[in-house]
Parts: C-alpha cells; structure tokens; sequence
C-alpha cells in the first residue's frame, strides 16, 4: 500500500539533514506530476536521483548498502520507474530539478546531500546552481556537463571500449538505441537487455547476477526521445559549475564510455570545491562492479 509520509522533527548537521523519516513507498503529486519516492537506511539524508532518461530507479539495486550510513530517498523521476508522466513531455533538465527541490520542501529537509547517476548527475548539477541554498554535499556519479564531442562522433567515443566489449548483440543495440531504432516502450526495454552489457567493464558472474535482477524494470520512451531530441546535443552545464560552492565528490569508472573520465575531469577543473574519484575496475556501475570501495569512498565523503 502506498501512504503519504508522515514528516517529523528533523534538525541539521554537518554533512546533511538528519531527519526521522519513516522506511517504506511513498507517493506524492508534485508540480502536478504523480512521483514515487522510496525512502531507507538511517542516518544523514541523501535524494538519489537515477539515470535514464526513462530507466526504472530500482537499477539502485542495494546502493551498495551505503542506506547502513544515509538514508535515502530515492526519486522516481517523472516519466520513469512508479511515477507517472508529465503533461507534455516536460522532460527537461529544469523540470526534473524542480522535482527535487519540491520534494526536499515536502519532507521538510533543509540542506540534505543529493546524488545523481548519469542523467540523475546532469539534473542535481542543473539543481545546484539553480537552487544553491537547499543542498550541504553534492555526488556526481558517471555522469557529464557536456556531451557535445562525445555525440560528435559515438562511433570513436565507443571504439576505445569494443575491444573489451562483451558481446557483438550488446554493441549492435546501443547503436540501434543510437539509430532511434525503438518504437515503443517494450522495443527500448528489449534494446537495453543487450545494451546494458556493454556498460560493464567486464559482464562477470556479479554482473550477470545484477543484470538478472533487474532486465525486466520498465522503461519509458518519452523522457528519452526528449533528451535526445531536445537537449543533448546542445546542453552545456559548464559555465555554471564555477557557481557550485559545496562540497562535490565526482565519481567516474574508468572503463565508463558513456560519461568518462576525461567528462570528470571537466567537472572536477571547475567545480571549486571538488574532488575526483576513479574507480579502475569499472564501467558506468561503480556501485556493482566495486560495491566495497563504493561503500567505503561514500561513507568517507558522508562523514568528512
């Protein structure tokens, strides 16, 4: 059953707000959009946006336990997951930000530590400096202020990796995604059954344990066929990163071919108080490829 969640006293401290915040689904209507939030763990709070756009939030999986030190709130981004969609096709990077920070006002956080994973990265870095004062930690995970050479020639950006490519059929369907050679919903989530493969370093047995558990989430077409027609070509987040003044941890895997390391290294020559972490056994999903340093870099962030 999913209830509105009751919110209690909270109180601030170093590194985020520490609020009693119940365990459990929740839904909200926010900006007039239906919005599915998950919240667990205990400890500081923390708003993790997911990727996309228009993948399932549960690709979170465990985080990697790091809700043993945070709780989290995990949004399901309009358009995605268990939120519903967004008159429209309202699928922008400031509309997704909005989300955010009307969600913080709903629990009442004052300046909690928000994450976000590849697309979830470009909305909270869009959240940061448009709403400079709701938030005390920031956390880049795989993810890019700029995408303009990289879409200028995919066909090199991705031949760096293929070598190390796990199957021909994974590289075939992250060009047919390319292509747009997707009609509907259930045609991109059979796309990305292949295509996610050839996001890993290497499809090892954790891997496969992981792409088990979560190849049958849904996917949405429509906040996808917005990015891609209307924003990634053109989106330049680079000249407001000098306006990000907290703490900002950049994660980056260095197997990533989608968001890499040279894209982190940007962030990181910008953003004023910024530090780099490359995690070299990985692709785009640090947090299951290398969940014990995932952990271990989170909690060290969290707590400093």
């Amino acid at each position: 059953m999913i209830l509105s969640l009751p919110v209690y006293n909270h109180f601030t401290q170093q590194g985020g707000d520490v609020a009693q915040l119940y365990a459990g689904e929740y839904d909200v209507t926010l900006n007039g959009v239906q919005i599915h939030y998950t919240v667990r763990g205990s400890g500081p709070v923390m708003i993790a946006h997911s990727g996309g756009p228009g993948t399932d939030a549960r690709f979170w999986d465990d985080f990697a336990k790091i809700d043993d030190f945070l709780t989290i709130v995990m949004l399901h981004p309009r358009g995605s997951g268990l939120s519903g969609p967004a008159a429209g096709d309202a699928y922008l990077l400031p509309d997704y930000a909005s989300d955010v920070e009307a969600l913080r006002i709903h629990l009442g956080l004052e300046k909690p530590i928000l994450m976000g994973w590849s697309h979830g990265g470009m909305v909270v870095l869009q959240f940061a400096f448009t709403y400079p004062e709701s938030l005390s930690k920031l956390i880049l995970y795989d993810t890019s202020a700029y995408l303009g050479e990289f879409l200028g020639d995919i066909e090199a950006a991705v031949q760096v990796f293929s070598a190390e490519s796990v199957l021909e059929k994974s590289f075939a369907a992250l060009k047919a995604e390319w292509a747009g050679g997707y009609q509907s919903d259930e045609d991109m989530a059979r796309l990305w059954v292949d295509e996610m493969k050839f996001y890993f370093k290497q499809f090892d047995t954790r891997a496969e344990a992981y792409h088990g558990r979560t190849k049958d989430l849904p996917l949405h077409i429509s906040p996808l066929k917005t990015f891609n027609d209307k924003e990634a070509a053109t989106m330049d987040l680079r000249p407001n990163l000098k306006k990000i003044t907290v703490p900002t941890l950049i994660i980056v895997g260095r197997h990533d071919f989608i968001t890499n390391v040279a894209m982190a290294e940007e962030m990181v020559k910008y953003i004023p108080n910024a530090r780099l972490e490359i995690f070299e056994n990985s692709g785009h999903f640090a947090h299951v490829e290398e969940p014990e340093k995932f952990y271990r870099v989170i909690k060290e962030f969290v707590e400093s």
